[in-house]
């Protein structure tokens, strides 16, 4: 502006009605050229007051944090508010939640799955599309194998449709002992009940709010929909319908990629090697249901409780400890945790 100034002998009032610029913005900034001042200073109040940053990361990290929300945050701030921004703070409390949930599932228990056929695990996923709109995978995996079976894509998946789903599945390749599924209202529908009391096979729910009891399906799940967002970008998808084939393309990928878990070989391998899977007949299910149910009760007893929540842990316990015994699974726990178990988790 000083050199349009010069040029062209237009005081700064035209020059800035011609560049749409208000004149009392240019005489601030000029103000403070002279003065030595920052030209634009950051959003929000200015802080002033002195603080002790070792203090504040101590009060922050007794926050009560979740997965996604802290709670105490806004009580810390006014305490703060004079020293530190509302969005430092919020910068400051994200970075410790991230630090103990990382240190938090470093230490959960995991389960090694060693058999294909004995147990399935079933969820569903959203995946957005801007031709289409909202997009749903409804994904089952044995999870010994990793072998994905061929999704159902396209609008929400109802109960009578996972049924049916799941029905000829069974037909096709037989039923597994256990069926570990989400606690949605779609997963639990009767007509799946029906389906999984037909062919004897034990349904294992997550408890809630707790989606690493089924981490190895939400594993398949960003498997599945990182498979598909390259596929889609080599094609267009104009409906929901033609999703389809994009993601049948994913899992067969996936089904045929060497893991180094599988000892180098891939799902579909492990998934249909011959002598590999455990033959269950219906008396030998009844008689694991019993096994279980009677597992349960024990558990129960012990434990002095008769809740649902608490008979859906002991039956998950039950469960577990079955599959231990005979080998279908291992267990592995972090080795700084030594914890004591209750008798009713001992194997007979």
């Amino acid at each position: 502006m000083q050199q349009m100034k010069e040029q062209m002998g237009m005081p700064y009032g035209r020059i800035c009605k011609v560049l749409q610029l208000p004149l009392a913005n240019f005489n601030r900034w000029q103000f403070r050229i002279r003065k030595g001042i920052p030209l634009l200073d950051p959003p929000g109040p200015k802080k002033v007051e002195p603080f002790d940053p070792s203090l504040l990361d101590r009060e922050i990290g007794l926050l009560d944090h979740g997965v996604k929300r802290s709670r105490g945050t806004t009580g810390l701030y006014q305490c703060y508010r004079s020293s530190v921004s509302r969005r430092e703070l919020g910068q400051m409390v994200e970075r410790v939640r991230h630090d103990l949930e990382s240190d938090r599932r470093s230490h959960l228990r995991w389960i090694e799955w060693l058999t294909p056929w004995v147990v399935w695990a079933m969820d569903f996923t959203e995946y957005a599309l801007e031709q289409v709109g909202k997009v749903y995978i409804h994904n089952t995996q044995d999870l010994g194998s990793r072998y994905k079976f061929v999704p159902m894509t396209g609008g929400y998946p109802e109960g009578e449709e996972v049924a049916g789903y799941l029905r000829d599945k069974f037909d096709r390749y037989g039923a597994p002992l256990v069926l570990k599924r989400d606690n949605e209202g779609n997963m639990n529908h009767t007509a799946i009940n029906e389906v999984l009391t037909e062919s004897f096979v034990l349904p294992l729910n997550s408890p809630e709010y707790y989606a690493p009891y089924n981490g190895a399906i939400e594993e398949s799940q960003r498997e599945v929909k990182a498979g598909l967002r390259e596929r889609l970008h080599l094609g267009l998808a104009q409906d929901r319908d033609q999703v389809a084939p994009y993601a049948e393309a994913a899992v067969h990928d996936l089904n045929h990629r060497i893991r180094p878990c599988l000892q180098g070989k891939t799902s579909c391998q492990v998934f249909f090697e011959s002598g590999s899977r455990p033959v269950f007949t219906k008396p030998e299910r009844r008689g694991i249901y019993e096994w279980v149910m009677e597992r349960m009760e024990r558990i129960l007893s012990t434990l002095n409780q008769t809740g649902q929540v608490a008979r859906e842990s002991a039956w998950r316990i039950a469960v577990e400890s079955w599959l231990r015994s005979k080998g279908y699974i291992r267990v592995h726990i972090p080795q700084k945790c030594h914890p004591i178990l209750p008798p009713f988790l001992y194997h007979d």
